[in-house]
């Protein structure tokens, strides 16, 4: 009896000891004229193809930073020079499985305190997830800096491709 009760058991939990399988998709990666370093933003699907969290990952480190889908309707910081926050997304009205519109913030001019938003999706379009700005998909996010004296001040514009 202690047999099939331990048989029972080991069969019972044999699913919640298995682990889900992730797949990480690269969305965009992000780049500046200010420093050589690149960041890869990705998302990550749980088995059922729905989103678990978003990844980023410098060039400079090996391992990318995981932010779970708890805490995508805060800021989080993607890029950093200098000890200041330079790009940060927030994810509004997130869906596991829809996505969400996303709102970066970067300071256009930190002398005076002035920051600008840039307005993307994250949606799943023909088949992937993808990044999508006034309707257009896009993979590559160029910073263009804004500086006084050699020194960084703020982002005069993003383009995307």
């Amino acid at each position: 009896m202690k047999t099939f009760w331990f048989c029972f058991l080991l069969f019972w939990s044999l699913p919640s000891m298995a682990k889900e399988e992730e797949t990480d998709i690269h969305l965009a990666t992000i780049s500046t004229d200010y420093i050589s370093k690149t960041y890869d933003l990705t998302v990550t699907l749980n088995n059922r193809k729905l989103i678990s969290a978003i990844k980023t990952k410098s060039s400079k480190k090996k391992h990318p930073k995981t932010y779970p889908v708890s805490v995508l309707s805060q800021p989080i910081t993607l890029v950093k020079a200098v000890g200041v926050t330079i790009i940060s997304l927030k994810c509004l009205n997130f869906a596991t499985s829809k996505g969400c519109d996303i709102e970066i913030e970067y300071p256009s001019n930190i002398t005076i305190g002035s920051f600008k938003t840039f307005k993307a999706k994250l949606e799943f379009i023909k088949g992937k997830w993808q990044l999508t700005h006034n309707s257009k998909p896009f993979t590559k996010m160029h910073l263009i800096s804004r500086k006084l004296l050699g020194l960084l001040i703020g982002i005069k514009r993003i383009e995307i491709h």
